[in-house]
């Protein structure tokens, strides 16, 4: 299965376990924070607040109602890592998706659980 936003490929029974639609999607911080400060400030949320994943963060875009509650100019973190120093972000313009180091204090987050 491939996302119709991206065109990347889906791990089918991933999207079946968790779609975005039955997660409870929590606040957006009112401001752009790096990964780890992220990461951060959804742990400070309660219990079992979490970032997003990268295939989470695509479902909700694709999603028009839980699309609607996001900043539509925002990029937004997920908790899928490119590598050591780089993480994945969804961008709620167009739904697209790119990396940024996640020192940058360059997108804002909206929790899940």
């Amino acid at each position: 299965m491939k996302c119709k936003t991206c065109g990347q490929e889906i791990v089918e029974n991933i999207i079946q376990e968790i779609p975005a639609k039955t997660l409870e999607w929590g606040k957006t911080c009112e401001k752009e924070l790096n990964w780890e400060e992220a990461k951060d400030w959804c742990s400070k949320q309660g219990e079992g607040w979490r970032l997003p994943t990268l295939i989470e963060l695509q479902e909700a875009y694709e999603d028009k109602k839980i699309r609607g509650s996001f900043q539509p100019n925002g990029n937004y973190w997920s908790s899928t890592e490119f590598s050591a120093s780089n993480a994945y972000y969804v961008y709620f313009y167009y739904g697209g998706t790119s990396v940024n180091g996640k020192a940058n204090a360059y997108s804002y987050v909206r929790c899940v659980r």
